[in-house]
């Protein structure tokens, strides 16, 4: 009944002999199967590969992602702070007398460039509102204009908006690279994509492992308790996995599946074995 085992079920197994202390001892302590304690190791590995992603976080993706928001917090203040000088001097250009048109349609202008969608570019992906930030940095060193324009507009604390659009750049920077670490992280922590034919290949090795294992503790002369120690979770699972196997027999054999579309998968996965 082996094969009729799920890949939890066979991890379980396997994990114990490979990483539990007592049952890794027991195991090697056996002459007959210590040698394949290697090859149990290196398909247990292959078998955790194989297990579906975790959704939960991990401790180092956790705190990356906490520095993201934060940096994401400044960021957004940063981009409405200069909107929001840029057109509080605006108005007052239309409120001074005489009206200064010349200066309010320059500041329309630096606005547009600067922020050519509004504020919602605040609402967009970190990676769009690092790369739109150093698309700002670019602009200022091809057109100076403008940052003599964003310095004249004075803030509080002796700071000008040319003062806000350099720290809104820095941000954006941070989170640029805030990003690239954790796509990095993602990358190893991510469960590499695996289709039926894979799952099959590593199923179809563990079996053939650990059946040969069983047939050797068979003629073994080690002492019977350690035997049942190595044999024994074997034997449970294999003989629940047999139980669940007949009763979803039973159900088939009631109401029929003609297509192989319609079949779960684990059906597909011992299907792809037998």
């Amino acid at each position: 009944m082996l094969r009729h085992l799920n890949n939890q079920e066979m991890l379980a197994i396997t994990s114990t002999w490979s990483t539990n202390p007592d049952a890794k001892e027991t195991f090697l302590s056996i002459v007959d199967i210590a040698p394949f304690h290697s090859k149990v190791v290196k398909v247990n590995a292959e078998l955790l590969a194989i297990q579906p992603a975790s959704s939960e976080l991990s401790p180092a993706m956790r705190e990356l992602t906490a520095k993201a928001a934060d940096v994401d917090e400044d960021h957004d203040a940063f981009t409405r702070a200069v909107a929001t000088g840029i057109e509080a001097d605006r108005a007052y250009c239309f409120a001074a007398k005489p009206r200064q048109l010349r200066r309010a349609e320059e500041l329309a202008k630096a606005h547009a460039k600067l922020l050519p969608t509004g504020l919602s570019i605040i609402n967009a992906s970190l990676l769009a509102e690092s790369g739109n930030t150093t698309r700002i940095a670019a602009l200022l060193e091809t057109e100076p204009a403008i940052a003599d324009l964003l310095e004249s507009i004075p803030v509080r604390d002796d700071r000008t908006v040319l003062d806000l659009t350099k720290r809104w750049i820095a941000a954006g920077k941070k989170l640029g690279k805030l990003e690239h670490q954790r796509s990095v992280l993602t990358a190893k922590e991510v469960t590499k994509p695996t289709n039926l034919a894979t799952i099959s290949t590593v199923r179809g090795r563990w079996l053939r492992l650990v059946s040969q294992v069983l047939s050797v503790l068979e003629l073994s002369d080690a002492p019977a308790e350690a035997i049942e120690i190595i044999r024994g979770p074997v034997r449970l699972a294999s003989e629940r996995a047999g139980k669940r196997y007949a009763a979803s027999d039973s159900n088939a054999h009631e109401a029929p599946v003609d297509d192989a579309s319609a079949a779960g998968p684990e059906a597909l996965e011992a299907a792809a074995i037998m």
